[in-house]
């Protein structure tokens, strides 16, 4: 069936469906009776339908390098010809040999053999006899790359289907929505008194190929709204020109630099402009001059047009602020226009001289020691010199003074510098191959950027956030054996530890984290079972190498925590675990777990935030000798973390707020 049929058989189709619906109130008989959903529901001449309507419009931007019209298709096949070569187009697949005929000729004229149809927007076909009645069509079109009234940005993923009521509220009919054109002549059916509702969810695709799933008219209609003018939705008259995306653009402007070669038709300038990842910008009218000047600069999406901003360019190039609109790109040019001037910006990995790769630095370099004492171990090579691209040859030397910049000499080992001060000004010496040479300044601040709350971390004696590293952040002990890491509570990828079963951590005791008979103290951590095996005796921590030693707090018995002693044979339980149906076998969830015991010996466990189990000056004894180590995961298959071990009892209201803690990723304290 060709298309002019299928679109004479939709129109067919929803003209009897709606003649159908008049008459539906008469029906004895219905599909299924159900209230339309309020949250689904399409109400003609409202916001969301005519999204929706604009999405379904015909594109006619494929066929520009024929018909040079945004708003029609021409139906094919169609015979043009390009100085005198005559074209047979039966598919788009042969645009392209239509591009390859103007590329080899000074002719970018597209002859067309008349009578040929055209396909309007609204799907509606009209003959066009000659010249002159195509065009009187292109007028009503919108030029190239000017706001039209599509919406090109995003996509349904078909098919999906919508339920049709008759005025009884009983489904009648559902219409399975393939395509545009179907959605389009179903649309236009609303004004007709029809009542239907789209059978959530259903998938819409954006511009960059990301798919999103959305349950209800409202997300539908931000859903549109806000992809209406995120892409550039390539309605200009060149055929395959490789548009950018807003992404690749801003990628692109950081690498190398760009020389203006053409404003207004003068192409004698030399102003080189360097992009920062920072938003800034620099530039001079010449690679070698010594005078820099300033800017801002961002690419965003405008209308569907992809949109250089530049800002606060100052002295006398003020020309240069405004929002340059991008016509064209490529990976190494770019051609913009704002109002009436045009510039075509040139990528050049190039340099005349070294000394157009430098300029003055200020920077913060972050300190997250523990504690916090201002002062960093650093790599000023690869912080200063790796990242810079230049072609042209050169020495280097960082210098504290800029007397021993000049004179060079006291000359600093670049890769291990430890900061002087909390704020100090480096001196580097870049010198080219003929012995010129320019300082650069490099002004670095030491600051404390550490993002950990510090919520409950008095009295704390170990903490172990596991935050892809197997490191007490109290002690800065550090384990240098290799684990397996996986996303914690809150899905932060690489953020807790995993055991096998066959594997355990050991962190040595010291004076200042050990724990002895009579010590009031806390071990709160997260787990998560990955083995459900219920005759296995599994610890998650433990005071001692051995069970024999100290204590430990582990699952055993269908996965039941449990606190234990050594030398008395004390366990307390959680009681309320194995009464639950679903927690011997929970490999899914987290849970949180503590032990508090103060100096009367009580014992509370805790799981989840709510106390399982209490035992008032219970007979438990740890031992009076501190031990060589404490011991994760010894025997254990799961998941430990955020392990925190206290030097005094927490209260319940404590527990309470560890529990609530949101799950994190902190390497300080």
């Amino acid at each position: 069936m060709n298309k002019t049929l299928q679109l004479k058989s939709l129109k067919i189709f929803f003209s009897l469906l709606a003649i159908c619906l008049c008459f539906s109130a008469c029906q004895e008989e219905n599909d299924q009776v159900s209230e339309p959903n309020s949250e689904a529901t399409l109400v003609a001449n409202t916001t969301l339908p005519r999204l929706m309507e604009r999405m379904t419009l015909l594109d006619g931007s494929a066929d520009n390098i024929i018909d040079n019209a945004n708003c029609f298709l021409v139906d094919l096949p169609v015979t043009v010809a390009v100085s005198g070569t005559t074209v047979v187009v039966n598919s788009t697949n042969d645009y392209g040999a239509i591009l390859e005929l103007l590329n080899q000729s000074n002719d970018e004229t597209v002859a067309i053999t008349y009578p040929i149809t055209i396909i309007l927007s609204d799907y509606t076909e009209v003959i066009i006899e000659n010249q002159a009645q195509l065009l009187a069509q292109i007028t009503n079109c919108a030029g190239p790359n000017q706001p039209d009234i599509d919406i090109e940005c995003i996509d349904f993923q078909y098919p999906f289907s919508i339920a049709v009521y008759d005025i009884n509220f009983e489904v009648i009919e559902t219409v399975n929505i393939t395509h545009d054109e179907v959605l389009y002549y179903f649309l236009e059916t609303l004004s007709d008194g029809i009542l239907a509702s789209i059978n959530y969810p259903i998938n819409l695709i954006q511009a960059d190929g990301t798919i999103i799933s959305v349950n209800t008219n409202e997300a539908l209609e931000a859903a549109i709204a806000a992809a209406e003018d995120t892409c550039d939705e390539d309605d200009d008259n060149n055929y395959n020109d490789g548009d950018c995306t807003q992404a690749q653009v801003t990628e692109n402007l950081m690498d190398c630099f760009w020389r203006i070669t053409d404003l207004d038709g003068n192409t004698q300038l030399i102003y080189e402009f360097y992009f920062n990842a920072d938003g800034s910008f620099t530039f001079s009218t010449e690679p070698t001059s010594s005078t820099v000047y300033e800017g801002n600069w961002e690419v965003t999406t405008s209308q569907g047009n992809l949109v250089l901003n530049i800002s606060n360019v100052s002295a006398n190039i003020t020309s240069f602020n405004g929002s340059w609109i991008i016509d064209e790109c490529s990976e190494n040019q770019l051609l913009l226009h704002s109002g009436n001037q045009e510039v075509t910006l040139q990528k050049s990995c190039e340099n005349f001289t070294p000394f157009e790769c430098f300029d003055n630095i200020t920077t913060t370099i972050c300190d997250e020691g523990n504690p916090y004492d201002g002062f960093v171990e650093m790599n000023l090579e690869e912080l200063f010199i790796l990242n810079v691209v230049c072609t042209q040859n050169y020495t280097f030397g960082f210098y504290e003074t800029q007397a021993d910049a000049n004179n060079e000499v006291n000359t600093i080992i670049p890769t291990a510098y430890t900061n002087l001060t909390q704020q100090q000004t480096l001196y580097l010496r870049i010198e080219d191959i003929n012995g010129t040479f320019q300082i650069y300044t490099i002004t670095i601040t030491v600051e404390d950027c550490c993002t950990n709350t510090t919520i409950l971390t008095d009295d704390l004696i170990l903490y172990m956030p596991f935050s892809n590293e197997v490191k007490d952040l109290v002690s800065n002990w550090e384990s240098n054996e290799s684990y397996n890491y996986v996303s914690d509570r809150a899905g932060n990828a690489t953020c807790a530890i995993a055991f096998n079963g066959n594997e355990a951590v050991e962190i040595p005791v010291t004076t200042a984290n050990q724990i002895v008979q009579g010590d009031a103290f806390t071990v709160s951590l997260w787990f998560k079972m990955q083995n459900t095996d219920p005759a296995n005796y599994e610890i998650l921590f433990q005071k001692g190498a051995a069970v024999s030693e100290g204590f430990q707090l582990s699952v055993f018995d269908l996965n039941t925590p449990v606190f234990s002693d050594a030398d008395s044979g004390y366990g307390l339980w959680d009681d309320p675990w194995n009464m639950d149906a679903n927690l011997p076998t929970d490999t899914t969830n987290w849970h949180h777990l503590v032990v508090t015991v103060d100096a009367s010996n009580t014992v509370r466990l805790y799981r989840d935030g709510i106390q399982r189990n209490v035992d008032l000056n219970a007979t438990i004894n740890i031992g009076n000798t501190p031990l060589m180590n404490y011991i994760l995961g010894n025997g254990f298959e799961g998941h430990l973390d955020d392990i925190r071990v206290y030097k005094v009892a927490l209260n319940p209201n404590d527990v309470s707020t560890l529990y609530t803690l949101e799950a994190d990723c902190n390497n300080c304290l």
